[in-house]
């Protein structure tokens, strides 16, 4: 069997999980949901979807540079799969992964494979249900190597023809796609504006004002409290990259060093 993944957190966990297995694993280590990716299954949205990460969220161009070498591996094993292979598409209740489930089924809209696909949101309420706790996990990244290999057994579902003919739609559509941000709202992805999360994330800067009684609040802090209050997943660096417009916008002031956001502090203009 063929597996998908997307994020480097749930592909390190699931090669963990499945080490003794001889499957096959094709990771996406990059976040759909934001960045240009109209054409991103070719040559050129490749290069401009990396160019854009490079510029807007000043990543580490050594990491880019790895990822970009696995996304285009990725992309290569895809087209090497033969018919009569068995895929499993990981997926969960985020933009992210439910736009690459979507866009992988495009790829393999000329094979003749059988596709699955295991939801680890709804696997994970399954998992939990005769417990007293409840677990809703943003992304399949959330999954510890115990819970992945549970839903590897039990929570692969059959893609229908007619899920797989709208995915492919979907995936296609997606493609073409001018966006540079995107959520999944009631089982959809919705195209948003770059500025979706930042009152948000101002209104999170005057909170933990008050609520610390400081100035001036150290980027990090403000960026772990909207990861752990909003109900979309966030990366770091996309909250930075809107941290860093708020600041040249003049909606957020700040004191220190803009080289990385461990060295400077923000606070909410008066």
């Amino acid at each position: 069997m063929i597996l998908i993944i997307f994020g480097a957190a749930a592909t390190c966990s699931l090669k963990h999980a499945l080490k003794s297995n001889s499957h096959e694993i094709i990771s996406f280590p990059v976040d759909f949901s934001i960045g240009p990716i109209t054409n991103i299954h070719k040559k050129i949205g490749i290069q401009h979807y990396f160019t854009w990460l490079q510029s807007a969220l000043h990543s580490n161009r050594g990491n880019l540079e790895d990822d970009q070498n696995v996304f285009c591996n990725s992309l290569q094993k895809i087209s090497e799969i033969k018919d009569g292979e068995q895929i499993t598409i990981w997926t969960c209740e985020n933009a992210s992964e439910q736009i690459g489930l979507r866009i992988c089924c495009y790829l393999l809209k000329d094979k003749n494979v059988e596709v699955n696909s295991i939801n680890t949101f709804h696997a994970m309420n399954e998992y939990m249900k005769d417990t007293e706790l409840r677990m809703d996990i943003r992304h399949t990244g959330d999954c510890n190597m115990t819970q992945l290999l549970h839903f590897y057994k039990h929570s692969i579902c059959p893609v229908t023809e007619e899920m797989k003919s709208d995915y492919v739609e979907a995936g296609e559509n997606l493609l073409n796609n001018n966006s540079i941000a995107r959520s999944w709202l009631q089982e959809k992805v919705v195209d948003e504006k770059e500025t979706k999360d930042d009152q948000f994330i101002q209104n999170c800067v005057k909170r933990l004002q008050i609520n610390d009684n400081k100035d001036y609040i150290k980027a990090t802090i403000v960026i772990g409290e909207v990861i752990g209050h909003t109900d979309q997943p966030l990366s770091d660096v996309w909250i930075e990259y809107r941290i860093r417009s708020l600041i040249d916008s003049y909606q957020l002031e700040y004191e220190g060093s803009l080289q990385s956001m461990r060295t400077y502090k923000v606070r909410a203009m008066e």
